[in-house]
This record gives C-alpha cells, sequence and structure tokens, in this order.
C-alpha cells in the first residue's frame, strides 16, 4: 500500500469494497472458495485497467493522420482473358477459388503493367498461372 502510495510500480489490493469494476465477494477473509474469487476478480480488475490505459482512445487514433491508400488502377480486360481466367480458376479445388482468381487476377495485371500495357490479354494468364497453363484444362 506505502509503494503504490509513493508512485512505485506496486498494486494495493483492497480487502474489502469500495471499487471494483466486478465484485462477486464480500471481503475478508481470504480463505477458500471465496478468497481465491476475490483474488480472481481484484487480478482481473488490474488487468482490465491496465488495459484501458494500455489502449489508445478514439479521440487520440483521429489526431493522427490517416494512412495513405495504394493508388490501384483497375485495367481492362479482355473477353479472351476473361475467359481463360475462368477456366484457370475452374482447375482450382471449389475451396480456395475465390484466393486463387485473385491471386491471377493480381499477377495478370502486374504482368500488364510491367509490359506498360492498358489491358489484360489472354497471353498473360498462362505465364501468371504458375504450371497449370490453358493447355492443361
Amino acid at each position: 500500500m506505502y509503494l503504490a502510495d509513493q508512485g512505485v510500480r506496486a498494486m494495493y489490493i483492497p480487502a474489502s469494497f469500495p471499487g471494483a469494476i466486478i465484485r462477486r465477494h464480500t471481503g475478508t477473509p481470504f480463505m477458500g472458495y471465496s478468497g481465491a474469487t476475490y483474488i480472481v476478480q481484484e487480478v482481473c480488475n488490474a488487468l482490465l485497467d491496465a488495459l484501458f490505459n494500455i489502449l489508445p482512445l478514439g479521440s487520440e487514433m483521429d489526431k493522427v493522420e490517416a494512412t495513405p491508400s495504394r493508388l490501384h488502377r483497375e485495367l481492362r480486360w479482355t473477353d479472351a482473358a476473361k475467359e481463360a481466367l475462368d477456366e484457370l480458376v475452374a482447375l482450382e479445388p471449389m475451396l480456395i477459388r475465390i484466393s486463387a482468381a485473385k491471386r491471377l487476377r493480381d499477377r495478370a495485371e502486374r504482368e500488364a503493367e510491367k509490359a506498360g500495357r492498358h489491358q489484360v490479354d489472354v497471353d498473360l494468364l498462362p505465364r501468371t498461372a504458375g504450371a497449370k497453363t490453358l493447355e492443361q484444362a
């Protein structure tokens, strides 16, 4: 108690009411189930206090400048490239088709941007599909 009053990093656990967020125990003595319940509740209350002192408040978070989004320009896809993408995605297992489609789309668009193209053509897909190509379908 004296250390906590001096500002030293110590925690004073009162042996009776007042002051707790959650309290189901009536106080002393610290014996048996009732005493263990009291100590556990005090530890939980101290952890909650620490948590709320560590987390920044919403008003503090609003003071920080927002993270800029990355500029992403969607490329136009030719009809043949869309059909080829659908065929490549159909080769994947059902559970991972959404992830595979995103991965293939991102790779094809990266390849098109590297090549300086303004649209994704079918010739970019077999190179970005890894081991799977349209001929394997």
